[in-house]
């Protein structure tokens, strides 16, 4: 089994985006871009298995690029490994365990992404890169845009390119992800046509799919105790929680006596609606310790929950 890459994140990760060098076993990433160098191996050569493969997404103003299934150009299996590493590491990294099957990209010359989010597709979007080590083309960066109103915050100070916005280059290897709120884009790319020059990405999403629960307990043993904590939260705080958006996850230990004895955020990336909103540290310390005083069923050890939460409602659409 492929080990999570030790990203050094700290407690709780609280960062728009998240770079993670070296995501795969290097052979292994080696391999899937052998599949796609195969796949464009003899343009002389066409036959029916590679016709008819890449779609181009052109959205004026907006999207400029080719894209599609990747067992189509890289094998399945190989995808599936990829998918099962990706959605341990979410899982210990950020505690969400859902994680879209993803598209394969190219960007040649003259491909980009216009600026945009994608509040509704999730809770993160993942970035993985098989662009070519030795690149022939410039450009291709992620470009995502600094939290907060960037307006005020350069009212009396000239400001331009990078302090405006980050810029991450699709490094092969590389695991790129981002608060799927954040305005993003993808640089334009110049330079080589060919295709196995291009800006070659795995891309999707991720989000949260319930509690995860390990040990003595049943997921179902823990939902009582669970929500007795959240209505304890909730009472005296319903007219503030609405003003507030986004994912805290927490991950506490249930002893076998049924209390929690431990206690830890994993990532929060709650924000008021209003920006620079100073309110949130104590409604995040009521929730801790509406958690710390749960009850839980008595059982022959040990239980880790992992407890992901959204605020402000669930505005994904699956599927999209």
């Amino acid at each position: 089994m492929d080990q999570a890459v030790s990203t050094n994140v700290p407690a709780p990760l609280t960062a728009p985006s998240l770079v993670v060098d070296d995501f795969m076993p290097l052979d292994f990433a080696r391999s899937m871009r052998a599949d796609i160098e195969a796949h464009f191996g003899n343009p002389m050569k066409h036959h029916a298995d590679i016709h008819q493969v890449w779609n181009y997404w052109y959205v004026p103003g907006l999207y400029t690029y080719l894209k599609t299934q990747p067992e189509k150009v890289i094998r399945h299996d190989k995808v599936e490994r990829f998918l099962q590493a990706l959605q341990r590491w979410s899982i210990d990294t950020l505690g969400l365990a859902g994680v879209t099957w993803p598209f394969l990209s190219l960007y040649v010359n003259g491909c980009s992404q216009g600026l945009h989010n994608d509040s509704t597709n999730g809770r993160f979007g993942f970035v993985y890169s098989l662009t070519p080590v030795e690149r022939r083309t410039q450009g291709g960066e992620t470009i995502v845009l600094r939290e907060g109103d960037l307006f005020r915050r350069n009212l009396r100070s000239a400001n331009a390119g990078t302090g405006l916005y980050d810029l991450i280059e699709p490094r092969f290897n590389r695991l790129v992800l981002f608060d799927d709120r954040m305005v993003h884009g993808v640089s334009r790319v110049s330079g080589s046509m060919d295709p196995v020059d291009a800006r070659c990405v795995m891309h999707g999403h991720i989000e949260e799919t319930g509690p995860i629960v390990m040990g003595a307990l049943s997921k179902e043993a823990t939902r009582s105790g669970i929500r007795g904590a959240l209505e304890r939260f909730a009472t005296g705080r319903t007219a503030v929680i609405p003003h507030y958006h986004g994912p805290i996850v927490l991950r506490f230990t249930i002893s076998p006596a049924g209390q929690v004895v431990q206690i830890r955020v994993l990532l929060d990336r709650v924000f008021h609606e209003l920006d620079g909103h100073g309110g949130w540290e104590p409604i995040r310390a009521g929730l801790l310790e509406s958690l710390e005083a749960g009850v839980f069923p008595a059982a022959s050890g040990e239980t880790i929950v992992t407890l992901p939460m959204t605020f402000g409602g669930p505005v994904r659409r699956p599927g999209d």
